[in-house]
Formats: C-alpha cells, structure tokens, sequence
C-alpha cells in the first residue's frame, strides 16, 4: 500500500544529484517505488533558483518537494562571500517555498543544517537550543539562511495551512 502512494507522487529533488540528495533519489526509487520519471531533480547550471520564475517551472505538476539544494563552502569561502551565501541561500529557499505554495504543493520538506545551531550548543544537540544564540561566525550567514526558512515554514503552515517541515540534519555520516 505504502508504495503505490510513493509511485504515483511526482517529486522535486532539488540538490537531488548532490551527496545527500543522490542518496535521497536512490531511497526514492529503491524503497518507495517512485518512478525515476516521476523524480524532477534540477541542476543549478539549468535552472538557477534564485529566480522567481524557475521556481514557479521547477514546481509546475509536483506533488512533494524536498529541497536539499543551498549554496555552501569551506570555511575560507564562507569568510570571504558572507553576503552572497546568504542572499543566494535565503532567496533560493524563500522563493522555491513561495512558488510551491502558490502551486498547491502538498508537501515541502526543507532540509537545515547544524550551522544553524548557536555556536556553544551543548552536545548532543537538541531542537530546544536552536535559539539559544548566535551561530559559530564564519557558518551565520549560511546558518541563518537555513533557519529562516524553517520560520518561513511555521509562518505558511500558520497563516496557510501548508504542509512542510524542516528538518535539521546534524550529521551525516553517522551509521
């Protein structure tokens, strides 16, 4: 039963050729049932997301989103473009949970990141310490980027009803 739902979901990858979204597409296809044909995954060189109007084409026909896809580097990166991480980051998931909106998406899953997290969290990482301050610095602009979309998500599921989550992923190669 669970995967004729998954097989006749059409699905938004964003990211979806990336680490985490390859992986992602392959559990879709391998566990869930749902078609590769039925799987969108954009690549940035195609159809860059920081614009409007190919959010509005990415999510034309999709019934789930599930946006990976941010704009990310290495810590020297991170120093020296903060301003473009962030506005590339915070337009990319504003627009892309916009357009999905207006579409009629039923579901949007946006996927964090630990840099939200404020810089002295205490480990193990818990939700309740989200907003216990300001993130480790040279990761804020990406961080915050990130964690407005997650109060993007509870404004739209307030105001609108739309049904997304936010989900912060603290480590990846845990087993």
């Amino acid at each position: 039963m669970r995967a004729n739902f998954w097989s006749r979901k059409k699905i938004l990858v964003t990211g979806g050729a990336g680490f985490l979204g390859s992986f992602v597409v392959e559990k879709l296809i391998q566990e869930r049932g749902v078609s590769p044909d039925n799987i969108r995954i954009p690549r940035s060189k195609d159809m860059d997301l920081r614009i409007w109007n190919n959010c509005l084409k990415a999510v034309k026909d999709i019934d789930i989103v599930i946006h990976i896809a941010g704009r990310g580097g290495g810590i020297g990166y991170n120093k020296k473009y903060p301003g473009s991480l962030f506005y590339d980051n915070i337009i990319m998931n504003t627009h892309l949970m916009e357009a999905a909106r207006q579409e009629g998406v039923e579901k949007f899953v946006g996927i964090g990141t630990v840099c939200s997290y404020p810089k002295y969290t205490p480990v193990p990482f818990k939700e309740e310490n989200l907003w216990d301050g300001y993130p480790e610095e040279t990761n804020a602009s990406y961080g915050l980027a990130k964690k407005m979309m997650l109060v993007q998500s509870q404004a739209y599921r307030q105001q609108y009803g739309f049904n997304s989550i936010h989900l912060l992923l603290i480590n990846l190669y845990c087993s």
